[in-house]
């Protein structure tokens, strides 16, 4: 699948913000399928794969998904309860899939986003997860890249 952001080092015009573990993140619009909330009787944490960051299945539209967390993946701690979160369910290169996110944040105009330069530290730091920062009201945010976190060669650090 090829991203949906196009040119590496760009934020793409439509994306989403949230916040994951007190940590912005932007997603690009291209990847999700539907946002979900309410999700406390959609979920079955007895089909978890934590070693591969699946940590329950989610129902959607009559079929079980896997439901990733990304602050297992990030190192974030997050006080909102599993069950409180909200689903972003994704297109993926196996099917559909929930990314859990602890706050929407919105869908801002294209233009309040720019590129935010990855400081050299930082990059060594980030265990491949992600790979961009994106400036929002003068605070750098992560951009999400879906396919790093699920998919057949993920495996949970």
């Amino acid at each position: 699948m090829t991203p949906p952001w196009g040119v590496m080092g760009s934020v793409h015009l439509r994306n989403l913000v949230t916040r994951i573990g007190g940590v912005g993140c932007l997603l690009d619009l291209d990847w999700v399928v539907e946002i979900r909330d309410e999700i406390a009787e959609l979920l079955d944490f007895r089909h978890a794969e934590p070693n591969h960051g699946i940590i329950a299945a989610f129902n959607f539209r009559q079929t079980w998904i896997p439901a990733i967390d990304p602050a297992l993946f990030l190192g974030l701690d997050s006080d909102v309860a599993f069950k409180n979160k909200t689903a972003l369910i994704l297109k993926g290169f196996e099917g559909n899939w929930a990314l859990m996110v602890d706050q929407m944040l919105g869908i801002p105009p294209g233009e309040r986003i720019a590129p935010c330069e990855m400081p050299p530290l930082l990059r060594t730091a980030t265990r491949g997860f992600y790979s961009r920062l994106g400036l929002f009201h003068g605070e750098p945010m992560v951009v999400l890249e879906p396919e790093l976190f699920y998919g057949p060669s993920v495996a949970c650090a």
